[in-house]
């Protein structure tokens, strides 16, 4: 892949021979680089869709915290990644110089949940992918939280949340496949469930696809990849 600096932002492109298909964006997850698609990106391309893989803030080289995994630093900093990846993604798309309409997003885990809070606010995207990840942001923190014998979000800090929760916004039509692997202990399940139940039943979503991963825990499977790629190429 290809990278580029540009102001603020750094991304890695893989082109197509020919482009035939979308603009594919793909988000990796927490503690993560963009080399963990690099496989998948020239796959994708391989299809014919132009892929666009952005270094996450406090990822990659973009401000990158220290001892990613440790749990101090994932409280301080996993929200704010989220958060600001949503909130940067118009200046970003500028810097593409690429069209909603041609933009399909696809996120595994933290990139799950970037890619559902753009979705959320960016009505003429065509499609959203999100593997292992979350549109009921508050309802996961909460779920976080008691997993991890904390105390409740204070009332701050869930207004500012909710600003950015998917499930607190008017999505567009574009088309949606959640993703998630039966066994995941990292991210909870009930994100997408709640997400699904919105768009399906609040918003009346009908080009909308859920799926669970008999046996599989909170990674990107093989056929998970296959069935993403199936799934890009019906996207119109």
């Amino acid at each position: 892949m290809e990278k580029i600096r540009a102001g603020d932002f750094i991304y890695h492109i893989e082109e197509p021979n020919e482009k035939t298909g979308k603009t594919a964006i793909l988000f990796h997850g927490w503690g993560g680089t963009v080399q963990s698609w690099q496989a998948y990106a020239e796959a994708l391309a391989k299809q014919g869709h132009r892929v666009v893989v952005p270094e996450i803030v406090y990822n990659d080289s973009r401000k990158p915290a220290k001892n990613p995994f440790e749990m101090e630093t994932v409280q301080t900093y996993f929200w704010k990644a989220i958060m600001e990846s949503i909130e940067e993604f118009g200046e970003f798309q500028k810097v593409l110089e690429v069209p909603e309409s041609d933009i399909v997003l696809i996120g595994s885990s933290m990139g799950g949940f970037i890619a559902a809070g753009i979705f959320a606010r960016h009505p003429q995207i065509s499609g959203l992918a999100s593997i292992n990840g979350s549109g009921a942001f508050v309802l996961t923190e909460g779920i976080f939280r008691e997993r991890q014998d904390r105390s409740p979000m204070p009332k701050e800090a869930e207004r500012v949340l909710r600003r950015f929760d998917p499930i607190e916004q008017e999505a567009g039509q574009g088309s949606v496949l959640l993703i998630n692997g039966e066994f995941d202990r990292t991210v909870p399940l009930e994100g997408h469930e709640a997400y699904h139940r919105h768009l399906t039943e609040a918003r009346g979503f009908r080009n909308i696809e859920k799926k669970i991963y008999q046996g599989a825990g909170h990674q990107f499977t093989r056929e998970m990849e296959r069935d993403v790629g199936e799934w890009l190429a019906r996207v119109k």
